[in-house]
């Protein structure tokens, strides 16, 4: 059996997981995020001149990313079995998704959807955003291998057309819209990252992590930390912030709304 998971994270939860209950199946991590970035065609290369370019990803961010795709397919296409985990509350996951369903044409697979799925395991009840978030025992505790279940053909073609689309639109940005997910433009984040910031000095990394914090209550604009921290940067550049210390790093850096 191989598990299809989207991000290096959700890979390490599953893996323990499964190791806990005895089991070895093995695990597969699609770490590319098509929630940003050009993905018609969703190439990696070109995502990764994208990510520097528009958002300053360092190298080794862009490393992680963009550098494996080419074995994740080979392997993914030479399973007989399997099992794909996703979520339709996260952009990241959906898009990834969206595009092994595109990959994968009509080979068939079992999908375990967390869309909708409360945790009841010892954490306070909660409805699930993403593998990621979850610990390995509250995955063992909760039995999510046992939701999986075989994508059946017109589940198959609503998803292709989704990504035919969004491939088309070929957008900055792709965010959670009620049930499937919607091109963005390139300002998506900033009435979310300026609402964090006053006139006075603070650290970007303390901005992020607000940001972040935010995201807990509309998982549609749910984004990772390099992608708020590059948009910062942005607009520092368009001089609607001002800035202090080294801006290479979120922790090295001050930030405070422009005074002009």
């Amino acid at each position: 059996m191989l598990h299809i998971v989207f991000g290096e994270s959700a890979g390490g939860t599953l893996r323990l997981a499964l190791r806990q209950v005895g089991r070895d199946d093995e695990v597969l991590s699609f770490n590319d995020d098509l929630s940003f970035g050009p993905i018609n065609p969703p190439v990696p290369t070109a995502c990764a001149v994208w990510a520097r370019a528009e958002l300053y990803f360092p190298d080794n961010a862009l490393a992680v990313l963009y550098d494996g795709s080419e074995g994740f397919w080979h392997t993914a296409r030479s399973a007989q079995k399997h099992v794909v985990w996703f979520s339709r509350r996260t952009a990241c996951e959906f898009c990834g998704f969206l595009e092994f369903v595109s990959q994968m044409g009509r080979q068939s697979y079992e999908v375990v959807d967390l869309t909708g799925v409360e945790n009841d395991g010892r954490s306070a009840n909660r409805a699930i955003l993403s593998l990621a978030e979850l610990s390995p025992h509250e995955v063992r505790e909760n039995a999510l291998w046992d939701r999986a279940a075989p994508l059946s053909a017109d589940e198959r073609r609503r998803y292709g057309r989704s990504w035919q689309r969004l491939r088309r639109e070929n957008a900055p940005f792709r965010v959670v819209e009620g049930d499937t997910v919607i091109s963005a433009s390139i300002e998506v984040y900033d009435d979310l990252l300026l609402s964090c910031l006053t006139r006075d000095w603070c650290r970007a990394a303390r901005i992020i992590a607000d940001v972040m914090a935010r995201d807990l209550g509309d998982p549609r604009r749910k984004v990772g930390d390099l992608v708020l921290f590059g948009w910062l940067r942005k607009l520092i550049d368009a001089g609607k912030l001002n800035a202090r210390g080294d801006v290479a790093t979120p922790w090295g850096v001050e930030v405070r709304l422009s005074r002009r």
